[in-house]
């Protein structure tokens, strides 16, 4: 059974209401944006990147990487410094505050993860996985892809069906 584009744009949509909803449901249970999550996580592991660097691992725009930066040092949990060998350079480092607020972000997101995925057989969250990354691949391909019009991508789609 072929999906009509009214079912595949559902099912767009249906991906992006499942995004907004986890995570103002993640920041509500830890009190930190995902995003924010994101980048304390990356220090720890890292111990310092610059900005720069920071920006391109996690890819996230150079003014949102700045927003949330700067949140995140009013919070104490990073610093940002210029990197003495090059002026231009702003290395991040997690603070202490940093580290804390992460490990008790931890214990309540392992507590959002059993309530998120908790319904699931382990077969289905390997089928879910599976098709999670199938959907990545064919969505990084398109980023790489150079842009085209809508009417030429509608003319190399027109006789493409999804099966069910």
């Amino acid at each position: 059974m072929a999906l009509s584009q009214q079912e595949m744009k559902q099912i767009f949509l249906m991906i992006k209401n499942i995004d907004r909803h986890v995570t103002q449901y993640f920041e509500k249970r830890t009190g930190i944006s995902l995003t924010r999550y994101e980048i304390l996580y990356k220090l720890l592991e890292k111990g310092q990147l610059s900005q720069m660097k920071l920006r391109h691992e996690l890819k996230i725009d150079q003014a949102a990487i700045t927003r949330h930066l700067k949140i995140l040092e009013e919070e104490c949990y990073v610093t940002r410094n210029r990197n003495a060998q090059n002026n231009r350079e702003v290395i991040v480092q997690i603070t202490e505050a940093g580290k804390e607020t992460l490990n008790n972000c931890d214990l309540d997101k392992n507590r959002y993860m059993l309530e998120l995925f908790g319904s699931f057989t382990a077969q289905e969250l390997k089928q879910l996985q599976a098709l999670i990354k199938k959907f990545e691949g064919e969505a990084e391909k398109l980023k790489s892809e150079p842009e085209r019009g809508i009417q030429d991508a509608n003319d190399t789609n027109h006789n493409r069906t999804i099966n069910a």
